[in-house]
C-alpha cells in the first residue's frame, strides 16, 4: 500500500487550484481600440484562436503536473507490503516467538497495560495453526513457553506475570527464543517492549539469521512526566546529627515543585523544591542524633513509581583520604593546581557523596606506606620524577585497589612511557596541541562518554558549561584498547582517560587543572567534575554496600558454607531495603538505569542485531523502516524533471511561434 513519511506536505495539492483560477480570470479578451480612419484599411478573415487555446491549456497542465509531483516527493513517498505474518490466509507457515519485556521500567508509562493489550490484538492476528511460544525476561529469563497450539496456556502464562524491580537483559530473552525456534521454518520473533534506551543499548545483543524475522513492537508513553530519586548520600554534619542528601531529577520538559519527605522512625521530614525541566538538583535534610540507622525517602506518584522511593543507611560515610604529590623543586608553579585541587576536594559542598581529607607531599613520598591508608593519589607531573622502587610502589598501590590521578607537567613524554614500562597504562605518546597563540581560539571538550559517571552527571543543560571550558593546550596520546576516553576534544584527541590497575583506577588527564592551563578551575564544573572523577573511580567506601534489585551478595559477606542463591539471602536483595550483615549495612534499591525516559532507536537496534546477517528481513510495527518498503520519493523527482523539461521546450516553440505570425 503507498504511505508518506510527511502526508502534512500533500495538503499543498490544495494550491494547485490558483494557477487554474488565475488561468480563468485572464482570459484575453478583445482591447477597444481607437482609430481615426478605417477607409484605408483592407477587410480580412480573424485567425482562430483555438489552437493556440489549446497549447496554452496544455501548458497549465504541464506545470501543475510539476507542481504536484515537487509535492508528492517532498512528502515522501514509499510503497509498503502488507505485513506478512499478520495477514489472514497467509501461505508460508510460520513459527512464532512472543519475546516479552518485564523489567522494572515496564511497570511504569503504562508499558505494562499497553502490553498485555498489544499481546491479545498480534497474537488473534496469526492463523489458528500457527505455532506460538513465548519468553518473559528480566534480569534473566523469567518465564518460557516452547511453541504449541494451545494459545489459552501462552496467555495464561503471561497473565500471571508482572514486572520485576531488576534490570531487563533482552539479550538474554532474543537468544532464549532463538533456541525454542531452532530450525523451524518461517522463524519469527515479537519483541514488546519500551525499547528504553539504558536497557537495549548493549553489546549482548545476539546475533540473527537471515532465516528468521523480527518484529519490535514498542509499548508505554515516555511522553508522561516523571521525577526519580538517583541517589542518596548520608554523611556526618559538623554541627553534629546526620546530613542526607539526595539527587533527584525531573525528567519532563516542564517546571514544577514537588515535595521530598524522608521518613526515619516514624518521623517525617519534608522539603519543597522548585525544579527546572530536566534538572537533577540536590535536596539536603538535617537529621538529629539517635534517629536511627535506616531511612526512606518518597516523592509524589507520577508515571514510574519505582524510582520514587529509595532505602537507605544512615550511618555516616568515611572520609575518603587525598593525597597531592608535586614536583616542588623542579616545577613549583605546580603549587598552584595543587591549591585549586585542595580547596575544591575539602569543601563541604551540598549533594557531595564523599567528604576528603586532603593532605600534600613532594616527590620523595613513600607509596608503599600508602597502601590500604591513602585512597587516592593526585599526581601532579609527579610520574616522571618517581624512581623505579616508587614505580613498582605505585603499581602495588593500584593492584591494591587504589586511585591515581595524573596530570601532565613539563616532562609529559617521560610520563607516559614510564607508566607504559610499569605496565599501568597502554596509552602512547603523541606529541602536544597547539597553543592558544597559535591557534588564536582555545581548544574545547567535544564529546563526553555518554556512558560513564561524568556523561550521566553532565548531562543536557548541565554540560554547557563544560563544553564552553577554554584549554589552552594539552598533550596529545592515543589510549589503549582497554582504555575508557571519558572526555574527546572538538578535534576527537582524548582529553581524560580512564583504565584499570588490578583493583584500582588510574585517571590520565591530558592538561594541569590549574588556571594557566585551562580555565577549567575558574567554572562551576571544576568541583563536580573532580570529585565525580575520583568517585566513580573509588566507588562505594567501605561501611555501606549499595546493591541494586537482583543482585547476588558476595560471598565474603555470607557465613562459611552459605550460598549467595540459598532463599534466605536471595531474598534479601529481591525487593528494596535495608539491612546489616556480618556487621556491614547493605542498601538495595531499584537500578536507576530503569528511570531513563528515552526510547532507543529501533532501525538501530535491528542492524545491530542482524550484522552478521547476508539478508535483513524484519518489520518494526511501531515506527520503523522496513527493508521491504520501497521508497518512491526519486521517481517523482524524475517525473518532476522530465515535465520541466517538457514544459520548457513547448513554452519556447509557442514563444518562438508567437514571434513568427507577429513577424508575419
Amino acid at each position: 500500500m503507498l504511505s508518506f513519511l510527511n502526508p502534512v506536505l500533500l495538503f499543498g495539492l490544495a494550491g494547485l487550484a490558483i494557477p487554474i483560477l488565475i488561468h480563468l480570470v485572464n482570459r484575453q479578451r478583445a482591447v477597444p481600440l481607437r482609430f481615426s480612419s478605417i477607409r484605408f484599411i483592407k477587410r480580412t478573415t480573424l485567425q482562430q484562436k483555438n489552437r493556440r487555446s489549446l497549447t496554452d491549456l496544455l501548458l497549465l497542465l504541464l506545470r501543475l503536473a510539476f507542481l504536484a509531483a515537487v509535492i508528492i516527493a517532498l512528502a515522501g513517498p514509499r510503497w509498503e507490503p502488507e505485513p506478512e505474518g499478520l495477514q489472514a490466509g497467509n501461505e508460508i507457515e510460520e513459527t512464532v516467538i512472543f519475546v516479552v519485556d518485564a523489567s522494572s521500567s515496564l511497570s511504569g508509562w503504562g508499558g505494562w497495560e499497553e502490553s498485555m493489550s498489544t499481546f491479545r490484538t498480534q497474537l488473534a492476528a496469526f492463523p489458528d495453526d500457527t505455532e506460538v511460544g513465548l519468553v518473559v525476561f528480566g534480569k534473566g529469563v523469567l518465564a518460557e513457553l516452547a511453541p504449541t497450539l494451545n494459545r489459552s496456556l501462552v496467555e495464561n502464562t503471561l497473565l500471571t506475570m508482572y514486572p520485576e524491580q531488576t534490570e531487563g537483559v533482552p539479550g538474554l530473552g532474543i537468544k532464549r527464543a532463538l533456541e525454542l525456534l531452532g530450525s523451524a521454518p518461517g522463524r519469527r520473533i515479537v519483541v514488546l517492549s519500551d525499547f528504553q534506551l539504558s536497557t537495549w543499548q548493549s553489546d549482548m545483543l545476539p546475533d540473527i539469521d537471515s532465516g528468521t524475522r523480527i518484529d519490535f513492537v514498542g509499548v508505554g508513553n515516555f511522553d508522561q512526566p516523571n521525577f526519580s530519586i538517583l541517589s542518596v548520600d548520608s554523611f556526618a554534619s559538623r554541627e553534629g546529627g546526620t546530613r542526607l542528601v539526595a539527587r533527584v531529577k525531573n525528567d519532563s520538559p516542564e517546571p514544577a515543585e514537588i515535595p521530598v519527605r524522608l521518613q526515619v522512625r516514624g518521623a517525617e521530614l519534608e522539603e519543597v523544591t522548585r525544579f527546572s525541566p530536566g534538572q537533577i538538583q540536590p535536596v539536603a535534610f538535617k537529621v538529629a542524633e539517635g534517629s536511627g540507622t535506616e531511612g526512606r525517602l518518597f516523592l509524589p506518584e507520577d508515571a514510574y513509581l519505582k524510582d520514587n522511593e529509595y532505602r537507605l543507611w544512615m550511618g555516616p560515610t568515611p572520609s575518603t583520604n587525598v593525597l597531592v604529590v608535586i614536583p616542588f623543586e623542579a616545577e613549583p608553579e605546580k603549587l598552584d593546581e595543587a591549591d585549586f585541587v585542595s580547596k575544591a576536594l575539602s569543601v563541604e559542598i551540598l549533594g557531595g557523596a564523599n567528604q576528603y581529607f586532603v593532605s600534600g607531599s613532594d616527590v620523595s613520598v613513600d607509596i608503599g606506606a600508602l597502601i590500604g591508608k591513602v585512597d587516592a593519589l593526585y599526581l601532579a607531573g609527579s610520574v616522571p620524577y618517581f624512581s623505579e622502587e616508587q614505580m613498582e610502589d605505585l603499581q602495588r598501590y593500584l593492584e591494591a585497589g587504589g586511585t591515581a590521578f595524573v596530570t601532565p607537567g613539563k616532562m609529559a613524554a617521560k610520563q607516559h612511557q614510564k607508566l607504559r614500562e610499569q605496565g599501568l597504562s597502554e596509552m602512547t605518546y603523541v606529541g602536544r596541541s597547539k597553543s592558544t597563540a597559535e591557534r588564536v581560539v582555545p581548544h574545547h571538550v567535544g564529546w563526553i562518554n555518554p556512558d560513564s559517571d561524568l556523561g550521566k552527571l553532565f548531562d543536557e543543560e548541565a554540560a554547557v558549561d563544560l563544553y564552553q571550558m577554554g584549554i589552552n593546550r594539552y598533550t596529545r596520546f592515543r589510549a589503549g584498547e582497554g582504555a575508557e576516553v571519558l572526555l574527546r576534544s572538538e578535534d576527537g584527541d582524548p582529553l581524560f582517560v580512564r583504565e584499570r590497575v588490578g583493583k584500582g583506577t588510574l585517571l590520565t588527564s591530558a592538561w594541569s587543572w590549574d588556571a594557566r592551563s585551562s580555565d577549567l578551575p575558574l567554572r562551576f564544573s571544576f568541583l563536580p567534575l573532580l570529585r565525580e572523577s575520583l568517585a566513580g573511580a573509588m566507588g562505594d567506601k567501605e561501611g555501606t554496600i549499595r546493591l541494586k534489585c537482583g543482585d547476588l551478595l558476595s560471598p565474603e559477606y555470607l557465613p562459611e558454607g552459605a550460598s549467595p542463591s540459598d532463599s534466605e539471602y536471595y531474598l534479601l536483595t529481591v525487593e528494596p531495603n535495608v539491612f546489616v550483615l556480618n556487621n556491614t549495612p547493605f542498601e538495595v534499591n531499584v537500578s536507576r538505569v530503569e528511570s531513563v525516559s528515552q526510547r532507543a532507536v529501533l532501525s538501530d537496534l535491528r542492524a545491530q542485531l542482524f550484522q552478521n546477517a547476508k539478508i535483513v528481513s524484519t518489520l518494526e510495527s511501531d515506527s520503523a523502516l522496513d527493508l521491504n518498503i520501497r521508497s518512491l520519493w526519486l521517481y517523482f523527482v524524475m517525473a518532476a524533471t522530465l515535465l520541466y523539461l517538457i514544459e520548457t521546450i513547448l513554452s519556447g516553440y509557442i514563444d518562438s511561434r508567437s514571434s513568427h505570425e507577429a513577424h508575419a
